[in-house]
């Protein structure tokens, strides 16, 4: 983690493990997070000669990834985006956002991200398709191959939104406030 100074702001860049962040409770203003994509890419793999050069070395069992060789399902991948993102909400100020790009053209790997987000308590207000206009290699030949990222742009509901919206649970009431706050963010 690097942490960058300037004369008004501060800025916290981590190219660590979202799952268990030395952040306290409620202090991030921002996140924007690139998650690992399923199993489109096998990170460890493709960082073999950067590790051995670097002499560092990915811990396989740790990688967020889906992986039938190494016995990593779809669900091993939503249980660590799920952790990732519980830590992500809970490091976020109420009422504050979070986007997160992604890449994937399987829909059972997409619905886990979304499934993540809801589970932790984000509310999503957005999606988006991001064409980049400039495709990998592997974009522009193999059959499939996904050519658009998608944005997803979410926030944490406020403290008082949550107790309200419990308070009014399963009444017009609850929707109406629902949607209120909602146009507010």
């Amino acid at each position: 983690p690097k942490q960058v100074n300037t004369r008004h702001n501060q800025a916290f860049v981590s190219t660590s493990s979202a799952s268990n962040l030395k952040i306290p409770n409620n202090t991030i203003d921002y996140i924007f997070i690139d998650p690992p994509f399923g199993q489109n890419l096998i990170y460890s793999e493709l960082n073999f000669l950067w590790e051995a050069w670097l002499n560092v070395k990915t811990d396989v069992k740790e990688e967020s990834i889906i992986d039938d060789y190494r016995n990593k399902s779809i669900n091993t991948y939503q249980n660590a985006m799920t952790n990732g993102f519980q830590e992500l909400y809970r490091v976020l100020k109420p009422s504050q956002w979070i986007t997160i790009e992604f890449h994937n053209s399987q829909n059972s790997v997409w619905m886990t991200i979304q499934e993540a987000l809801q589970a932790v308590g984000f509310v999503v207000a957005d999606v988006r398709v991001i064409d980049k206009k400039q495709g990998s290699h592997k974009q522009n030949v193999a059959v499939g191959a996904v050519k658009k990222d998608l944005v997803i742009s979410a926030y944490k509901p406020n403290n008082d939104f949550q107790k309200q919206f419990e308070l009014l649970a399963g009444t017009e009431e609850a929707c109406w406030e629902f949607i209120r706050t909602h146009l507010q963010q």
